[in-house]
């Protein structure tokens, strides 16, 4: 079968790790043709490549990914929109593409898909994880009826229509979206969450040394710092935990933030937090193995489920979780559901406390819950799991 993919960014397909190229490589091995189509970095043209023996499209285009400007960010979607759409045809309009796949950004996408959808007479697989402009409406970016909000809703419409297929990472986005959308059949859905490529990394305790985290109960957050995390609740936290002399929070990460995170630990003369900007991915690795408690933070105004990331490193790592999360997601039933973490409100610091120190009082609790996360990720989380879950929607 001929799969398309289609991504407004995508690594180098050269390696199989990551979430999307480690899905794509999963095809090929299982005997698919498959072609790739994404944005360019730092290209002079547009062109077909060969990444890792893969037919990849990188499309010159202006960077809009890591654009402050929403103006300019909304424009080079639009014009990414456009060129994908023409040089896909361009370059494999005679091509016969039984499937296309893709993710849900930018909403635009309908636009692309629509017109490739008639050219090859194929059927669409979308596979949703993020919703924009809902959660920039909860953040007060711009209102829900607004000009903008009815541009986003407008195109977010026309992409869950024109989708054949839609896979969720967990229940609860089923609900979000068809709440929204009620006319969408809940036969298109297929549930399946993220996927990694496992991975082995030994602890490093010289590592947690050389941070004076020797002989602590360390709980770590490593990753973004910004809005969508709301990470002044690690602070709150590490505060509410300042009892403890043994109990350290360790931050390890950048984003806008920061520097407002560091003044308000300073503010507060807490002694028991530690911030690293940065270290080498796997030294982080080595010493997040050392770390006994791995948090996930999302911020409580969020609008809509999310499913992190981030805990598919702690699962692999057998580093027990505790999620603290908006009262939207359902990402805490489904782990709770699996045994394979603890969560709480994002904004409930006592809340959260009182489910820490389940860890901090119990060895035994954190090894069985890393034991559970740990079996729930090789069985559910990884690029096979993840192609089996699409084959048994579409039967490729």
């Amino acid at each position: 079968m001929n799969i398309l993919f289609l991504f407004v960014s995508l690594p180098d397909l050269s390696n199989d790790g990551g979430l999307f190229p480690s899905l794509i490589h999963e095809f090929v091995r299982h005997g698919h043709r498959v072609f790739v189509s994404s944005r360019g970095k730092d290209i002079e043209k547009t062109e077909v490549k060969e990444e890792g023996g893969i037919s990849v499209l990188r499309i010159k285009c202006p960077e809009f990914t890591r654009v402050s400007n929403n103006v300019k960010k909304a424009l080079a979607y639009q014009e990414y929109a456009i060129k994908q759409r023409y040089y896909v045809k361009k370059y494999w309009g005679k091509e016969k593409i039984d499937v296309i796949f893709s993710h849900s950004l930018p909403p635009e996408l309908a636009y692309i898909v629509n017109g490739l959808k008639r050219h090859f007479k194929c059927k669409f697989y979308l596979e949703v994880s993020d919703y924009t402009w809902e959660d920039a409406v909860a953040y007060g970016y711009f209102k829900k009826n607004s000009p903008i909000g009815w541009y986003y809703r407008f195109w977010e419409r026309k992409m869950f229509e024109v989708a054949d297929y839609i896979g969720v990472p967990t229940k609860g986005n089923v609900s979000f979206i068809r709440n929204m959308y009620p006319w969408i059949k809940e036969s298109v859905f297929k549930v399946f969450p993220f996927w990694l490529m496992p991975f082995n990394v030994e602890k490093d305790e010289n590592l947690k040394n050389q941070l004076g985290l020797k002989g602590k109960f360390v709980v770590i957050y490593g990753g973004s710092v910004g809005a969508a995390q709301r990470i002044e609740h690690f602070v709150e936290l590490a505060e509410a935990c300042s009892e403890y002399n043994d109990m350290a929070f360790l931050l390890l990460g950048r984003g806008a933030h920061l520097p407002l995170i560091k003044r308000m630990a300073q503010e507060k003369h807490l002694t028991n937090m530690v911030f690293k900007d940065y270290i080498p991915q796997q030294d982080y690795l080595r010493l997040l193995a050392s770390c006994d408690v791995g948090m996930i933070f999302l911020n409580e105004k969020m609008a809509t489920p999310n499913f992190p990331s981030k805990s598919l490193s702690y699962l692999n790592m057998k580093v027990p979780i505790l999620a603290a999360l908006d009262h939207v997601t359902d990402f805490g039933e489904y782990l709770e559901a699996n045994g394979a973490g603890l969560w709480g409100f994002s904004d409930d610091v006592e809340g959260l406390k009182k489910q820490l120190m389940k860890y901090y009082t119990s060895k035994d609790l954190r090894e069985k819950i890393a034991q559970q996360g740990y079996d729930l990720f090789v069985n559910n989380m990884t690029p096979e799991s993840a192609y089996e879950f699409v084959d048994s929607q579409i039967g490729v």
